[in-house]
């Protein structure tokens, strides 16, 4: 995995997005073409400073 989303490895919201992006990939609405953790991670940094800005 990328070390610079490690601290989101073994939360709960980067089991929700990995099993969604499985569920997108399964269904053949999503290709991905970036390692799965980072596609995860990215999307866990970015919903988690959202969320800390109140946004």
């Amino acid at each position: 995995m990328n070390p610079q989303y490690k601290q989101y490895e073994n939360t709960e919201l980067w089991a929700t997005i990995w099993q969604s992006l499985d569920e997108l990939v399964e269904n053949g609405d999503l290709e991905e073409k970036t390692p799965r953790g980072y596609i995860v991670g990215y999307l866990c940094e970015k919903l988690t400073k959202e969320q800390e800005q109140g946004k």
